[in-house]
C-alpha cells in the first residue's frame, strides 16, 4: 500500500464509504432541517451546525492549498453560529459538505506520491504539514463528529 493509497482509503471511508463506523456523509443522510437543527439544551451544538462548522475547515484546507491560507483565528471566531432555515437552506448546506469534500479527495487522488509528501500551508502564523497529514488530520475530524451527529440523532430517536 502506498502513502496515496492509504490517504484515499481514509479519506473515502471517513466522508462517505461505510466500514466499521458510520461515515459523515452516513451520519447526516435522510435528516430534515427540523431535526438538524435541534438542540439538546442552550448552549450545545445542533447537527446543523456541526455540518456548517466541517464544511467550514474544509473551506480552510482548499484554500490553503490554493495558496491562500486563512487567518486561523479569524476562521474561529466566526465559526459555530447558529444554523436555521428551511429545508432548502439545509439541503444546501449538507451539498456543500459534500462538494467540499468531494473537492479534497479529488486533489488527494491527481496528487502523486511527491505531492503528498510537500508541505502547504496550515494557516497564516501556523506551521507547514504535509498535504498528506493535512488531508489525514481533516478527515479524522469528520469521523469525530459524525459520532457526535449519530449521538444526537439517538437522543432525537432518529
Amino acid at each position: 500500500m502506498t502513502l496515496k493509497d492509504l490517504v484515499l482509503d481514509h479519506l473515502e471511508y471517513t466522508f462517505e464509504k461505510e466500514a466499521w463506523q458510520p461515515s459523515l456523509a452516513m451520519a447526516v443522510d435522510g435528516l430534515n432541517a427540523r431535526q438538524a437543527a435541534w438542540k439538546p439544551a442552550p448552549g450545545r451544538h445542533s447537527i446543523w451546525q456541526i455540518v456548517r462548522h466541517v464544511t467550514h475547515w474544509k473551506q480552510a484546507v482548499l484554500a490553503a492549498v490554493d495558496g491562500n491560507p486563512a487567518d486561523l483565528d479569524a476562521l474561529d471566531r466566526i465559526d459555530w453560529a447558529e444554523a436555521s432555515g428551511d429545508e432548502g437552506v439545509w439541503q444546501a448546506d449538507v451539498r456543500a459538505v459534500h462538494t467540499v469534500s468531494r473537492r479534497l479527495i479529488e486533489m488527494a487522488r491527481a496528487a502523486s506520491e511527491q505531492d503528498l509528501s510537500s508541505p502547504v500551508p496550515t494557516g497564516k502564523g501556523y506551521p507547514d504539514q504535509p498535504l498528506a497529514l493535512r488531508l489525514v488530520r481533516t478527515f479524522t475530524h469528520d469521523i469525530y463528529h459524525a459520532g457526535q451527529i449519530r449521538y444526537l440523532r439517538a437522543l432525537q430517536g432518529v
